[in-house]
């Protein structure tokens, strides 16, 4: 079990392999340059093998490939399934739940917030993470023709990224690193178990082996996400004992948490076609499913979501 002496080193810790990384192409002009050409060339997991031949010190990504044990192929099968049958549900709650949960951890919102990806042109930044959770549970996403493996690195990379120019900004390394090892496993529980919790507060019955499957897949690509093994749970009790000790460490009021929420609210505001929930519903309903001790750490709205719209959730999920 993880304690606040093993979760205060884990703050302090990037993801080496891939920091060395970018610290080699990033520090040179030229080669950074050579980077960012490659990377718009590598579409699907075919290019692989080019992007290699133009970029070799990413080979580091396949040498850290090859040390992760995947999950038994039924449970990957499950996972994906499992994804398919409640796919417009589970997108929906990425923007709707997962990204408020993570706003409501103070000291990653902040890394959010200086990167500035995630309140310039929110609507943007909702459909890469679609396209890239869409793209990681497709059945060829480790197939030539598939794009799993590419947009993990890419993420990867990204992240790497992000630690690169906060750490030269004025960056208070009292929070420990930016995209420490922490916040990531505090994302990679955004994915798995809190989208669980959100079907929940749906309506729909989500079995014990669903929920073991799920987490284990997000588990898995946490891992090549470069997550550390000790904080990916490989079922649900351990999930939950993660999200709890990073939570109750973590979650905190924060100016730029409050902004991310009112960003966020604004591309639901503007999205919204009032069909099915007004701008007060949609930001009752993320409080909902928030509940309200992190809905009032975000500075949600606090108005109550009705109960005839959550009994037609529960229609919804009985029919889906």
């Amino acid at each position: 079990m993880l304690n606040d002496k093993d979760l205060n080193l884990l703050r302090i810790t990037g993801d080496q392999p891939a920091d060395d990384f970018v610290n080699l192409y990033f520090s040179d002009p030229d080669k950074k340059s050579r980077l960012g050409l490659a990377l718009r060339q590598l579409c699907s997991n075919k290019d692989w093998a080019f992007f290699i031949s133009q970029i070799p010190e990413a080979s580091f990504f396949d040498l850290e490939l090859g040390n992760i044990i995947s999950p038994l192929k039924k449970e990957i099968n499950s996972a994906r399934k499992f994804f398919l049958s409640k796919e417009e549900y589970i997108l929906q709650l990425l923007g709707l739940l997962s990204l408020p949960y993570c706003y409501a951890a103070a000291d990653g919102a902040k890394v959010l917030y200086q990167t500035e990806r995630m309140y310039k042109d929110v609507h943007k930044r909702l459909e890469e993470t679609a396209q890239f959770v869409g793209s990681i549970m497709k059945k060829n996403a480790f197939e030539d023709d598939g794009c799993g493996k590419v947009q993990i690195f890419k993420v990867r990379v990204m992240h790497a990224a992000a630690r690169f120019y906060l750490k030269k900004q004025n960056w208070d390394n009292s929070l420990g690193l930016p995209v420490n090892q922490e916040d990531m496993a505090g994302t990679n529980l955004s994915f798995s178990l809190i989208v669980i919790r959100g079907l929940r507060k749906m309506g729909f019955n989500i079995s014990y082996q669903d929920q073991m499957d799920y987490i284990k897949y997000w588990s898995w690509i946490g891992q090549m996400l470069g997550v550390k093994p000790e904080l990916l749970p490989k079922n649900g009790k351990e999930a939950r004992e993660i999200d709890k000790i990073i939570s109750e460490r973590q979650f905190k009021a924060s100016p730029e948490g409050k902004q991310l929420t009112v960003s966020l609210l604004n591309c639901f505001y503007q999205l919204n076609d009032h069909k099915v929930f007004n701008n007060e519903e949609i930001a009752a309903y993320m409080r909902f499913l928030l509940g309200n001790k992190a809905a009032d750490i975000i500075n949600l709205p606090t108005a109550t979501f009705p109960s005839s719209k959550r009994r037609l959730l529960k229609l919804k999920s009985i029919f889906s």
